[in-house]
């Protein structure tokens, strides 16, 4: 279906919203003009040369060297881009601990979809303040999201940076391409991926109670592929039910979690959901 831009701007309420607050984990809090195009298959490539390689700076020289571009320009800021995304933490950072550990194409894309938006604000906004809004299904106005996504910068997007946005949205599973338009859609996301990402968000390094505000202020649940606070409400209960988070608290005015595992144990786990 189309929506016109006055349909598009009705905001749904949703029953336990909290604003974030200063203490949440944030999206990179960075000035942003430009985007670079999101790569996730040599992303995956990146990884797998990652487990091999000693240092960074062999780690940037072999994947530079693996890259398919033919432009060594072009190689070599990927090979910038991916190290910024990924690879902050170094060669045994969150990433591509995960890779190392579960060897699992659609897990990884989504760990990395999460760590990707949480540093780079432009998409990372268009994500949680403009696509949470719109219904699923609905197909977008072609310059609706680069519009709105420039209200929230302040300032323009250059015409590249405009269609950057709407191939990288359509990459991490956010658009799909239709014979009308653009079509909103759910990310396909794994839900150990979401169990993963909510341990790094918190720095989960010992158990500890996260009141349900507190969750739902944090987009990590978004950028995994969650478009509804109730969708975070099921997954908590069926984490509890496996044994993987501590417990799951909902009483008069309490709702919270309690973890059991810190973030490395999950990984060394192996935790499937």
């Amino acid at each position: 279906m189309t929506v016109n831009q006055t349909e598009l701007f009705v905001e749904k309420s949703e029953t336990g919203t909290s604003e974030a607050t200063a203490s949440d984990p944030p999206v990179a809090a960075r000035s942003q003009h430009t985007l670079q195009d999101y790569l996730p298959q040599e992303s995956l490539l990146a990884m797998k040369i990652a487990q091999e390689a000693a240092t960074m700076d062999e780690f940037r020289e072999r994947l530079e060297s693996s890259l398919p571009q033919n432009s060594a320009v072009t190689r070599k800021r990927y090979v910038e881009s991916i190290s910024r995304w990924f690879f902050k933490e170094g060669l045994r950072g969150f990433a591509p601990a995960v890779w190392t550990r579960f060897q699992n194409p659609d897990l990884q894309l989504c760990v990395q979809r999460y760590l990707y938006l949480t540093v780079e604000p432009i998409v990372a906004n268009c994500v949680t303040a403009v696509l949470s809004r719109l219904s699923e299904g609905i197909v977008v106005p072609a310059d609706y999201l680069a519009k709105n996504s420039a209200k929230l910068e302040g300032h323009e997007l250059n015409s590249q940076t405009r269609n950057r946005l709407l191939t990288n949205l359509r990459k991490l599973g956010f658009l799909e391409r239709s014979s009308a338009g653009d079509r909103v859609i759910t990310p396909a996301f794994s839900k150990a991926a979401l169990l993963l990402a909510l341990h790094h968000a918190f720095n989960i390094d010992a158990p500890r109670s996260i009141e349900f505000t507190a969750l739902a202020a944090n987009p990590f649940w978004r950028f995994v592929g969650l478009r509804s606070e109730d969708a975070l409400r099921d997954f908590l209960k069926e984490a509890e039910h496996a044994g993987l988070l501590g417990k799951y608290v909902v009483a008069d005015r309490l709702e919270q979690v309690t973890t059991c595992y810190s973030l490395a144990a999950l990984i060394e786990k192996g935790v499937e959901l």
